[in-house]
């Protein structure tokens, strides 16, 4: 699965970041669109979310653990996000990311890369946990910070945070990055190759 889910990523470039449940239908039926992040909401409203995507059974549907209320941060949590059919989980705790691993979910370990001292211990976190894709915060980082990580793995590297339109994202994605996550309507539509 994680080569499979390694060529889409290459694929879409933009990952739709949804900070509101109700919005995941919007970007559902955005036929470029593959990947999906939920970034915070209850429990209850995820349940009604994963019924939707259910109807897009191409499209893969992550929740950001971290943002995500109502339900236990660890492996029983995991579990139950699982049965759920939730495909995969985005989240600064590689301990989690493991719990999800343990299941044969995909993750994404998310990073904020902030000063070189991130950029060594996000190294270190990505021997620990091997997710299937980074996320490195803010996605405007210097391209030399991203290439310190394609030094050490082949993993797909996402970027988000501080993306206003297309030229920003153009320029996160020549600086390396394999996508770009946002939560801007906006950057949503664009259809890039």
């Amino acid at each position: 699965m994680h080569q499979k889910f390694k060529r889409i990523l290459a694929d879409c470039r933009i990952v739709p970041a949804v900070k509101h449940i109700e919005d995941l239908a919007e970007v559902l039926n955005i036929p470029w669109v593959s990947v999906i992040f939920i970034l915070g909401g209850e429990i209850i409203e995820l349940e009604q979310a994963l019924r939707l995507a259910h109807k897009h059974p191409e499209k893969y549907v992550f929740a950001h653990l971290d943002l995500l209320e109502g339900i236990g941060k660890d492996a029983a949590g995991i579990r139950f996000l699982k049965r759920m059919g939730l495909q995969g989980v985005v989240s600064v705790k590689w301990q989690l990311l493991r719990y999800a691993k343990e299941q044969q979910m995909l993750t994404v370990q998310r990073l904020f890369l902030v000063d070189s001292e991130a950029i060594h211990t996000g190294l270190k976190v990505i021997r620990q946990v091997t997710p299937d894709a980074l996320e490195i915060l803010p996605a405007t980082v210097p391209k030399f910070a991203i290439e310190e990580f394609r030094k050490v793995t082949d993993l797909s590297i996402l970027g988000g945070g501080l993306l206003r339109n297309e030229a920003d994202v153009r320029s996160a994605l020549l600086n390396g990055l394999t996508a770009v996550t946002a939560s801007r309507r906006d950057i949503w539509n664009l259809h890039l190759t």
